[in-house]
């Protein structure tokens, strides 16, 4: 059991490291002009070893994206008593401090505005965030009359207004503004939305 836990943080390592990698080259030398083979040396692994974890280079460039929305899901349905939106708030808060750390490095959105195939799969992780957040409020408002509609707007407003700001904010690099700009997308849907029930 031991050793099979150990094989699981040494993978998690390395799919990481390599990831970083090519974050790292594509912001130094573009998208299209980072090859695989530069990725897999950056990275001091074999080629074959990074195509296990990433067959393709936008599997390397949305793996912090893919593994957001895993933690996400995994803390929904662990969820017990906690509210949707205090999960969210968590989840967010985290990752924008996580990103206003990393800079540039983090500003993916600047690689996917020029890949049509990458654009399209950010969208479908909004979707996915959208979905799950929705499910959940329409539980956490549960005997309101207006659940079904309420818990779906709140949900769309939620991640379209952190997609929308955080975008700007990348595109002007002013990651320093990014935490608190997601908290006042939350506050708002809290307030205008939510009127304070139901986290």
């Amino acid at each position: 059991m031991n050793d099979v836990g150990l094989r699981a943080r040494k993978m998690a390592r390395t799919r990481d490291q390599i990831a970083e990698a090519a974050i790292h080259l594509f912001v130094e030398r573009g998208y299209e002009a980072t090859t695989l083979e530069e990725v897999a040396d950056r990275a001091d692994v074999h080629k074959r070893t990074l195509l296990r974890y990433f067959p393709t280079k936008a599997h390397l460039v949305l793996h912090q994206q893919y593994a957001a929305i895993e933690q996400f899901g995994e803390a929904i349905a662990a969820r017990g008593e906690t509210s949707v939106m205090d999960l969210w708030t968590a989840h967010v808060v985290r990752h924008a401090r996580d990103m206003m750390r990393r800079g540039r490095f983090a500003n993916m959105r600047k690689i996917a505005r020029s890949e049509p195939s990458l654009e399209s799969a950010y969208l479908s992780i909004q979707a996915t965030y959208q979905a799950l957040i929705g499910a959940g409020l329409r539980e956490d408002l549960a005997g309101r009359p207006d659940a079904d509609i309420i818990a779906p707007v709140a949900a769309a407003a939620l991640v379209g207004g952190n997609y929308s700001v955080s975008a700007g904010i990348f595109a002007r690099e002013a990651y320093d503004e990014l935490e608190a700009a997601v908290l006042e997308v939350i506050r708002l849907v809290r307030e205008k939305l939510l009127d304070g029930r139901g986290g």
